[in-house]
């Protein structure tokens, strides 16, 4: 990328209303309101095997249904969304009572310089709730995904790992299964360029190749 061009990112993102406020402000977006309306309205159908992804752009652009047409699985991922727009959406989530959840969440947090601890934190309270409300959820934590910084991503590398670093206490203390997704996709701590198109969201391949690597734990 030119110089011209990452100052004009830059300059973009200084004035977009997505980064102007802090992580609570992705409940007060349209499309947030739009998409939790949406959910909030689908039947739940109570399924003794239904399995829900829930996270941010990286879960809602996976086509799961037709990558896994033989399954009951429920996208609940937001573009944009972070860990506090989980918290505030998680009840629509505990109804669906889902035989296991998928939880990916917390990249977004790190634009919007929310502390490691914290985000660490409200990963922590998202998944007590859905212990405490759907106990028997078996609850799959994965951590966040590594990006390529030949791009400008404002996601530090140090600040993904110092996050990944207290992921698994988290699993451990409240019983749920760790899936180390930013180990397997990490080459020399980055994304590898032929799996996506900006540096963080995956392409096809790059989906098809963590649905592969998703797919035991799916289907076990």
């Amino acid at each position: 990328m030119t110089k011209f061009l990452r100052l004009l990112l830059l300059l973009v993102v200084s004035v977009s209303p997505a980064f102007a406020r802090d992580a609570s402000s992705i409940i007060d977006e349209p499309f947030y309101k739009i998409k939790t309306s949406i959910y909030e309205a689908m039947p739940k159908h109570l399924n003794d095997d239904e399995i829900i992804f829930l996270g941010d752009s990286l879960t809602d652009y996976v086509k799961f249904d037709e990558i896994f047409p033989e399954l009951h699985t429920k996208n609940r991922g937001i573009a944009g969304d972070t860990t506090t727009g989980v918290l505030h959406r998680l009840q629509d989530i505990i109804a669906s009572k889902p035989a296991k959840l998928f939880i990916l969440i917390g990249t977004n947090d790190i634009v919007y310089n929310v502390e490691p601890d914290e985000i660490a934190k409200n990963i922590s309270d998202i998944i007590s709730q859905v212990k405490a409300g759907s106990p028997k959820t078996k609850i799959y934590l994965e951590t966040l995904m590594p990006v390529n910084h030949e791009f400008e991503t404002h996601r530090p590398g140090n600040i993904i790992k110092a996050v990944n670093e207290r992921l698994p206490e988290i699993a451990k203390e409240l019983g749920c299964t760790l899936v180390d997704t930013y180990k397997f996709f990490a080459e020399d701590g980055e994304l590898p360029k032929n799996y996506t198109i900006d540096g963080i969201h995956f392409n096809g391949s790059g989906i098809l190749h963590w649905m592969k690597f998703l797919a035991p734990y799916i289907k076990e």
